[in-house]
């Protein structure tokens, strides 16, 4: 792991995090261990009791293949295994890997009584079985049972990127559940490389790792790895920051400055043929950690929307998360007919429509219309005017207020909109 620590961007923090006392919380990725091999609950063993009840060649496959008879076959199985459970500490030794890591934790005596375990499985019908199946036995000897589910495209690269920074937000948000002292990551099932960059996410949040070696049983405990980013590294090259999270960039365009950020640290882009880009682990730190107003959609509210705002304070909870909303939409490149409410209006003119009306959500008190540009190569969002009131928004809105022409005075409102969310 020595590349996280070149550079002045990454650097090593003087906290570490000892592992000792009890865990109260253990959050695991898992795979489908259970149905296979010699354990107990295996499909595949040959004189088992669960032997053939559904075929082993569907456990990869995506949860959308489920069809009527294999989920019959599913819930035979979940209804025996049910049955079996009383059989779990007899056969505890040939259960899964999961249940496993528990059992040499609780011998070490490293759990506390009762525990919170959170699953993270892919989703697929493997994984679908294998929760349902953990969590019945889980929850028979008193332990509490959160559940996530990830998908992993491994056979699509840039599916897999966004789609790993998504697991890693997930595994994130698991570990922040429970104190670094108390809380621990047991990357058991699932691809490499979400141990890979679950330790790494990990040892950003100052949480330990804990493995268990399969041959010997020996439990291995790994604290994190201390890191953090400089605040200075983060303003000073925003742009290029943000650049590289929304597309892929040609290597050969990078200034030299640029050139010299991504030979420097490595760990945060991905460049491959030609291009560069963040890579999941760069995503995962810039859009779901305390970096993520780098990259931010930027707000831009005319003196108009601002106002209103401002005399509505009590309601800017409200307001700033239907333009997060907004943001979302125009972002995902969806034709959704609430982008584009004006067409709803016959009497506006077409021809001198400048800004276009979104139609939002209401709280029960107010509504929430505007009218607004979208720059989607900079990711710039302007709002030129901003209604609360339906009856005026009606109104003003079927004369063109705010369509045809810009307000004045419009400034930036990222800050405040990024910090509400918090």
């Amino acid at each position: 792991m020595v590349f996280l620590l070149r550079g002045n961007g990454l650097k090593v923090s003087k906290d570490l995090t000892v592992v000792s006392g009890l865990y109260h919380t253990v959050v695991m990725t898992c795979g489908i261990s259970l149905l296979q091999g010699n354990n107990y609950f295996s499909v595949t063993k040959e004189d088992g009791a669960f032997k053939g009840m559904f075929p082993a060649r569907v456990l990869q496959r995506s949860i959308d293949d489920l069809d009527g008879e294999l989920e019959e076959q599913i819930e035979r199985y979940w209804e025996k295994a049910r049955n079996a459970l009383p059989n779990v500490h007899q056969f505890k030794e040939s259960i899964s890997a999961e249940y496993s890591i528990i059992e040499a934790l609780r011998k070490q005596n490293k759990l506390s009584d009762k525990i919170t375990i959170h699953l993270i499985l892919t989703k697929t019908i493997g994984g679908y079985i294998c929760e349902t199946l953990l969590r019945m036995i889980f929850e028979k000897e008193g332990h509490r049972v959160h559940v996530q589910y990830v998908e992993m495209a491994v056979e699509k690269a840039e599916e897999l990127k966004h789609q790993t920074a998504e697991y890693l937000k997930k595994l994130a948000d698991a570990l922040v559940q429970g104190e670094p002292e108390t809380t621990c990551f047991a990357p058991i099932g699932g691809y490499k490389i979400m141990t890979a960059l679950g330790y790494l996410a990990g040892s950003f949040l100052n949480y330990p790792m804990v493995y268990l070696h399969e041959n010997s049983q020996i439990l291995v405990e790994i604290p994190p790895m201390p890191l953090g980013i400089d605040e200075e590294f983060i303003s000073g090259h925003s742009d290029f920051l943000r650049k590289c999270a929304k597309d892929l960039v040609e290597y050969e365009s990078l200034t030299y400055q640029e050139r010299q950020v991504a030979e420097e640290y490595p760990i945060l882009f991905t460049k491959e043929d030609g291009y560069i880009c963040l890579s999941a682990f760069g995503l995962f730190l810039f859009e779901h950690l305390d970096y993520g107003s780098i990259l931010e959609t930027k707000y831009l509210l005319s003196e108009q929307a601002a106002g209103l705002i401002t005399r509505n304070e009590h309601h800017s909870i409200f307001i700033y998360g239907q333009l997060r909303e907004l943001a979302k939409k125009l972002k995902s490149g969806a034709d959704i007919r609430d982008l584009r409410h004006d067409n709803e209006f016959k009497n506006i003119d077409k021809s001198k429509v400048k800004y276009f009306l979104y139609k939002g959500a209401s709280n029960g008190r107010d509504v929430f219309r505007c009218t607004y540009q979208y720059d989607s190569l900079n990711d710039v969002l302007h709002i030129n005017y901003l209604w609360l009131d339906h009856d005026q928004y009606e109104k003003e809105a079927s004369e063109g207020k705010g369509l045809y022409r810009s307000e004045k005075n419009f400034r930036d409102f990222t800050d405040e909109i990024v910090l509400k969310r918090k």
